[in-house]
């Protein structure tokens, strides 16, 4: 019952600030106050009407390993795909309640539909829902990102939102990107008291942006398919509390909790400090925790991370290192709160965009990468240049019959990047990505070590640009 009242509310919060609340307003300002008009005023006069336009254009080759494998490289990933996306956001009604909303259509403009895998190309649409159908074809379409309520109190110190929206606690709770955000259909109560940062979330269901519509989370993973909600699958909600708090000199200390009712308890915690040395020296110690109530994991799994980052001159440096701990039937550690990719997200902060998670269970891997603009060099500014670099080792896999070990894993990245400085496409970017990402262990196939897949390179090439309307 707590669950069909919840969404009901969810929803109805949803429709009624997105169709009905503006009419409403405007009727009321004909009829009452001269306060109520220009309550109204600010809600309309403070909104923002953005959007952006995207393209992304991919072409991936994986290594065919294993005992059936050639030993060469086949396409895996190969298409252009081009997202438009608009987003409202009002300003404050009485300086209290307030409206967003958003959407985004997406659409192949080339794909090979040979393959099957370019369904999954996370830019278009695999379909309505997750743990649906799948047909081994992308799908255009249009789909909702937002259409929430929003609330502020205290002068700003407390704000809070329901309906379908981004949720964020730390290390805990976040959304899958692709240009879009994914969606909860949920809450997030969030206040800011001095040093003190409190939040909690709540959700029943979510879709990453390659779903049209929000679905209920699983034990399983989407290629399930409708079994992945049956048999006790079902998982009626998560839901995540963190805490921050940041001393005057700049540390911050952050912990929280989060839990996906039946099957995890996860954990987080983190300390960062800025050194000033080298120009000003960002470090951070990052925790990550989980267990489950099943063999997924054979007690609590454990992330650990190291970062450190700096700046000097037209450079910008990083330097961070991992250790997975992650015995049990996964193999691997999750950075979210169900198994299934896609099916929630988390917000584990660790990304080096080298193509693995390099998680495997008992690895450790390190990433270091280094940035330069050229405005110096090109005399025009909005150039530079990267390269960066990952090595795994030691990775296991050791549950039931498998006795994998001593896995390897390495990536070398290049990219090129442009952002327009002025003009009418201001704050555009242009970005040419390439990896080359190497598995010691492709004579074993891909999915041998159970997140880790057979040697690959990748091509990305993207164009985001940004608009604002009003």
């Amino acid at each position: 019952m707590e669950k069909v009242i919840f969404k009901r509310a969810a929803l109805s919060a949803a429709v009624v600030a997105a169709l009905v609340a503006p009419g409403m307003a405007l009727a009321a300002q004909d009829m009452m106050s001269q306060e109520y008009g220009e309550a109204y005023e600010t809600f309309i006069n403070d909104g923002k009407l953005t959007g952006g336009l995207f393209y992304f254009q991919r072409d991936r080759t994986r290594l065919e390993g294993g005992p059936d494998g050639d030993g060469k490289y086949h396409s895996n990933l190969d298409h252009g795909t081009t997202q438009l996306a608009l987003n409202y956001n009002s300003g404050y009604l009485w300086d209290v309640v307030g409206i967003d909303i958003g959407g985004f259509t997406a659409y192949d403009l080339s794909s090979d539909e040979t393959n099957p895998v370019n369904e999954e190309n996370e830019f278009t649409f695999i379909g309505t829902k997750w743990g649906g159908k799948m047909d081994g074809k992308a799908e255009g379409g249009a789909s909702l990102s937002n259409a929430a309520l929003k609330l502020k109190f205290l002068d700003g110190a407390v704000t809070a939102k329901g309906g379908y929206t981004q949720l964020y606690v730390p290390g805990m709770l976040g959304v899958n990107w692709s240009y879009q955000p994914g969606t909860y259909r949920g809450g997030q109560l969030e206040g800011n008291f001095g040093n003190v940062y409190l939040t909690y979330a709540y959700a029943d269901e979510y879709k990453a942006p390659w779903y049209k519509d929000t679905a209920g989370f699983s034990k399983q993973t989407m290629y399930a398919g409708k079994d992945a909600f049956k048999h006790g699958n079902s998982i009626d909600y998560i839901h995540g509390f963190g805490a921050r708090y940041t001393f005057d000199n700049g540390t911050a200390i952050t912990g929280s909790f989060g839990q996906s009712e039946g099957y995890m308890d996860s954990y987080h915690a983190k300390i960062a400090h800025k050194f000033d040395v080298l120009g000003g020296l960002n470090s951070s110690y990052q925790f990550y925790g989980s267990n489950t109530d099943n063999n997924d994991y054979d007690g609590l799994a454990q992330y650990h991370a190291i970062t450190f980052a700096a700046g000097h001159g037209p450079y910008s440096y990083r330097l961070e290192g991992t250790y997975t701990r992650a015995d049990g039937e996964l193999g691997n550690y999750l950075p979210r709160l169900t198994r299934g990719y896609g099916n929630s997200q988390g917000a584990n902060e660790i990304w080096w965009d080298s193509r693995s998670d390099w998680n495997a269970d008992n690895e450790k891997a390190v990433f270091a990468g280094v940035t330069r603009s050229l405005d110096d060099l090109v005399g025009a500014p909005g150039w530079a240049v990267g390269v960066s670099g990952a090595y795994g080792w030691d990775a296991e896999y050791t549950y039931g019959s498998n006795n994998l070990t001593g896995g390897e894993e390495w990536a070398v990245n290049f990219d090129v990047m442009y952002t327009v400085q002025d003009g009418k496409l201001k704050g555009t970017l242009f970005k040419l990505h390439y990896t080359d990402y190497n598995n010691k262990q492709d004579e074993l196939g891909s999915w041998a070590y159970p997140n880790m897949f057979t040697s690959e390179h990748d091509v990305k090439f993207h164009i985001i640009m940004p608009f604002t309307i009003m």
